[in-house]
């Protein structure tokens, strides 16, 4: 029962048979050189999928998406005179709980959760702001809002500051064009919108921002990013890998990059429309305008007099699982991500379900 259920969550969502045979490939041991090829090749599909084959390297860490947060903001120590941290939702929040407990000189400015960041505030903050690099969350999936990443990092180029984003759940469905926008580093991870399995985060630096953090006070110890990259460089991780996890991340690479990026992207695209389009015809509001929202998260208001629970086991014994939101937001709506294999079939058949509930 459980493996037929359709997840709506911004992941770890369903992924393919494919991947998961992966995870039953043979063990290896990761200092030999089956692992370093294993290694070498995913790291190769990530920079490819993130768009930057050449000028940028990738790290890739064990652990969740929050791994790799904590790898990028620790680079900053001693290094640019701390980050100007952009939120507007839990995830940019999150980034100053872990400046905050690595004593990262920070400042955090909160946004509405409900809108995209603000341009021309951010552009205020971004010519005033004494330090040197700027982190902001491209999809923020507390609540869907797609922010735009090219905005901000070109106004934070034009005032000289490095440009960080956390982009977990927006490679390979949102469009990135990390080069030409002038993002120095992209934080990712295998179990969302590419579809591998969680336990492998990873981030992308770009080599002048490499260069600038190889000066950093190392206040990290397994998550530390500098010398992440450089044992990776050899075939080897510093500390013992998730190897059947990089198995199967580098499957749903080579799944994705033959199905194609743009493609991908344009699936998750058309999949949100179908249940967007589906939710109106309920009379069921959003929280976000729809043309704030990113292709692969929805965050639905709750109708009056129905919870939470009243729709999550109904739903769950039907085999579609819907995802508690967040903070504030828990009472009032739940979320739909769509990043996982589904198709406008299993859309329409979870709308019936939601539908004979609301």
């Amino acid at each position: 029962k459980v493996s037929q259920m359709i997840i709506f969550s911004p992941g770890p969502a369903n992924i393919s048979e494919r991947v998961r045979h992966a995870l039953t490939n043979p063990d290896i041991g990761h200092r030999e050189s089956e692992f370093a090829g294993l290694l070498q090749q995913t790291r190769s599909m990530l920079l490819e999928v993130c768009g930057v084959p050449r000028g940028y390297a990738c790290a890739v860490l064990s652990g969740s998406g929050t791994t790799g947060i904590e790898a990028s903001i620790t680079t900053l120590a001693d290094v640019s005179n701390g980050v100007l941290i952009l939120a507007n939702g839990v995830y940019g929040e999150r980034a100053a709980q872990i400046a905050q407990v690595f004593q990262i000189p920070y400042n955090i400015e909160k946004f509405d959760w409900t809108a995209p960041i603000a341009l021309d505030r951010a552009e205020q903050l971004i010519s005033s702001t004494s330090h040197g690099a700027v982190y902001l969350i491209h999809h923020e999936t507390t609540t869907g809002v797609l922010n735009s990443l090219q905005g901000v990092a070109e106004t934070a180029k034009r005032h000289g500051k490095w440009v960080m984003v956390d982009a977990v759940s927006s490679v390979a469905g949102e469009e990135l064009d990390l080069a030409r926008w002038g993002v120095d580093l992209a934080i990712g991870s295998a179990n969302k919108c590419i579809r591998g399995v969680p336990g492998i985060g990873f981030v992308v630096v770009s080599d002048e921002f490499r260069e600038a953090i190889s000066q950093r006070r190392p206040v990290a110890f397994s998550t530390d990013l500098v010398d992440t990259l450089d044992r990776e460089e050899t075939g080897e991780t510093p500390f013992t890998p998730p190897v059947q996890t990089m198995y199967a991340l580098r499957e749903a690479l080579c799944e994705l990059l033959e199905e194609g990026v743009s493609a991908r992207i344009a699936h998750y695209r058309d999949i949100a429309k179908t249940l967007r389009d589906g939710l109106a015809a309920m009379e069921l509001s959003l929280l976000v305008p729809r043309e704030h929202l990113s292709n692969t998260m929805t965050t639905v208001k709750l109708p009056v007099g129905i919870s939470y629970a009243d729709l999550h086991q109904p739903l769950k014994d039907h085999e579609y699982l819907i995802y508690k939101s967040q903070g504030h937001l828990s009472e009032t709506t739940f979320r739909l991500g769509t990043v996982g294999i589904i198709s406008r079939e299993d859309v329409h058949g979870f709308l019936d379900a939601l539908g004979r509930l609301v």
